[in-house]
């Protein structure tokens, strides 16, 4: 039955990115979309690929400080070299998921695996409450009259609710029973990293650092494709295609990255070729990079 419900949750993702897929093959026109492949300008590609590089170094950085505070004492080299051979796993996976793991098993030694899942989860939830919340103060500061209200209000909303849920996430979880499954992980696994502030503002900085270079990176890869778009606009966007993209819907992101790439971008006018195209240009870019976890993963 397991087996059953994981084969049906595969196919629906595969029809989920199949479909949108499709979708957008019908909507754009496909010569439009070859000619703007085909004049991708390079040096703007070059640059984006590097600040993308830069920022999962960042990341790294930010898992480092969280597994050395709970004294999984590894270089801080090794921190981001597990990191890229978890991004080059995640090409081939369905999600994160895959990576994280492999991530985990690296850091923990085969000894302290569940401290290093620990240190892994902590890391995904931060960085999550940091991004919407970044979204949020985009929202509210650079307002988007050509964005739905209702999804303006989603975002701004859920951005707040969750960075407020995630700080007090410790009282939170004692309204569940006492032996929930939540609980025991948050009040027993996680405690440690709540209870350092200092802790938890060194890593919210660096994730913010880390946001802001990949919203950097949509700037650059949107001029790359062959369109101009404020900065403001990708501090707005980035946020909620960075949570569309996470949701486990869809096959790796395949099919909800573009179209979500073709719906932000062609409400500013956006030539709806460019807008794919910018999508498959973060494919590619998260690929080559993720490629560099593989040199790492056959070296080791």
């Amino acid at each position: 039955m397991v087996d059953r419900r994981k084969a049906l949750r595969g196919a629906a993702r595969v029809a989920v990115s199949l479909g949108i897929a499709s979708y957008i093959l019908y909507d754009v026109n496909r010569g439009h979309l070859l000619r703007a492949l085909m004049q991708v300008r390079p040096q703007y590609l070059a640059e984006a690929i590097l600040l993308y590089a830069v920022g999962q170094v960042l990341s790294g950085l930010k898992w480092a400080m969280l597994g050395r505070s709970v004294g999984l004492k590894r270089p801080w080299g090794e921190y981001i070299r597990f990191y890229f051979i978890g991004m080059f796993f995640n090409i081939f996976g369905l999600s994160t998921l895959g990576g994280d793991l492999v991530r985990a098993l690296y850091l923990g030694g085969g000894h302290r695996l569940g401290l290093a899942i620990n240190s892994v989860m902590f890391d995904r939830g931060s960085g999550l409450a940091i991004l919407m919340a970044l979204g949020s103060v985009a929202l509210l500061l650079y307002p988007q009259p050509h964005l739905p209200w209702l999804l303006t209000a989603a975002a701004i909303g859920g951005g707040i609710a969750l960075i407020v849920s995630w700080w007090t996430c410790p009282r939170l979880v004692r309204l569940l029973p006492e032996h929930n499954a939540l609980r025991r992980q948050v009040e027993v696994d996680l405690l440690p990293f709540w209870r350092d502030s200092w802790l938890l503002v060194r890593v919210g900085l660096v994730s913010l650092a880390f946001h802001l270079s990949q919203v950097l990176v949509q700037y650059v890869l949107v001029q790359a494709a062959g369109a101009q778009v404020p900065l403001s606009y990708c501090l707005v966007f980035h946020p909620i295609l960075s949570v569309m993209m996470a949701l486990p819907v869809s096959l790796g992101g395949f099919g909800v990255r573009e179209g979500g790439y073709l719906y932000f971008l062609t409400q500013i006018d956006v030539d709806d070729s460019i807008a794919v195209t910018t999508g498959l240009l973060w494919w590619a870019m998260s690929v080559l990079v993720g490629l560099i976890g593989g040199v790492m993963f056959l070296a080791s």
